[in-house]
């Protein structure tokens, strides 16, 4: 989990100084990828102490 925080970070502060749009967007969602697989996970968990 650590170093999935990690990545996540380091591609939040490329997302931030990128100046070409294509490698920004590859960027943003890549970011977005991260956050929704954390998201499902912590669902999950959710759904298993119902």
């Amino acid at each position: 989990m650590e170093a999935e925080h990690e990545r996540w970070r380091n591609l939040c502060e490329q997302a931030a100084n990128e100046q070409d749009l294509e490698r920004l967007l590859q960027l943003v969602r890549e970011i977005n990828r991260l956050l929704i697989k954390r998201l499902l996970q912590e669902k999950g968990r959710t759904n298993t102490r119902v």
